[in-house]
């Protein structure tokens, strides 16, 4: 009796253990999105994604860069801000892998840079985002983002917002 009572102690403050590990990196996991979502939105506001890299890998950066960098050779800025997110799903497939699902809410306005005229000014525009995060040297990084239904068709994140009446409406 006494040996079953120990074996259930030991399983119960393993299982609390656990659970804070997992809230703890759940937590650490929500903060990298938010700060991921934010450098995303200073990086095409001053043109410059060089603050993504503090918290995204290479290829990710590399594939919003190229889309900032295509908006500049059409002479638009595009100005965004997050109003809202809720994070609908997070998962680890291992202690260093982590996948993501997010509702977020982003107000865009383009603007043309050589006279500062809003071309397109959209509000309320809904991502159903996923993430993949790779834990290095204690820190999670973003390894990809996608829209939901976009992934792998070499589309960047939060991008442009679908044109309105195109079929979609602003929902993806």
């Amino acid at each position: 009796m006494m040996k079953k009572c120990i074996a259930i102690l030991l399983l119960a403050a393993a299982a609390v253990s656990c659970s804070t590990v997992d809230t703890r990196e759940a937590e650490q996991v929500k903060e990298t999105v938010k700060r991921y979502n934010a450098q995303l939105a200073q990086g095409y506001a001053t043109m410059n994604m060089a603050g993504l890299a503090q918290v995204a890998e290479e290829p990710q950066t590399a594939k919003v860069y190229f889309h900032m960098a295509a908006l500049g050779e059409g002479r638009i800025r595009m100005m965004s801000e997050l109003k809202d997110i809720s994070f609908k799903d997070i998962r680890f497939a291992a202690a260093t892998s982590a996948s993501v699902k997010t509702r977020e809410v982003w107000d865009f306005r383009h603007v043309n840079i050589d006279t500062g005229k809003v071309q397109r000014d959209e509000k309320g525009f809904v991502y159903q985002m996923k993430y993949h995060l790779a834990k290095k040297n204690g820190a999670w990084w973003v390894r990809d983002a996608a829209a939901e239904g976009e992934e792998g068709k070499n589309v960047a994140t939060k991008a442009a917002p679908a044109v309105p009446g195109a079929g979609k409406g602003s929902e993806r």
